[in-house]
């Protein structure tokens, strides 16, 4: 019978969190992060208002086009993030000094 040791857990201040996310300094969450967060909920609202007004009038081909810019945005997020990993990685990898 094994006894796992539970680590001690380190409390998180998150209102100083917050404002280091908006400051040069590292902190755990990232102010793009919360951008593209924000971003997505508004434009998210914005389509279920849409699409309630406009219940009655819709057809397929509205749907269609609906679903189709939120494609583009998510392909536009997944790519902005991908980019932002890579720069990131680039600028933590040390230089090679031969």
């Amino acid at each position: 019978m094994s006894v796992k040791k539970e680590l001690p857990k380190k409390k998180i201040d998150w209102g100083w969190e917050i404002i280091m996310t908006f400051s040069n300094q590292k902190s755990m969450l990232y102010s793009k992060k919360i951008e593209r967060f924000i971003i997505f909920w508004v434009f998210l609202i914005i389509t279920i208002i849409y699409v309630i007004r406009n219940i009655d009038n819709l057809e397929a081909f509205d749907m269609v086009e609906i679903l189709a810019i939120w494609l583009a945005a998510a392909s536009f997020n997944s790519i902005m993030s991908n980019r932002d990993r890579k720069l990131e990685v680039e600028q933590n990898k040390p230089d090679n000094i031969e």
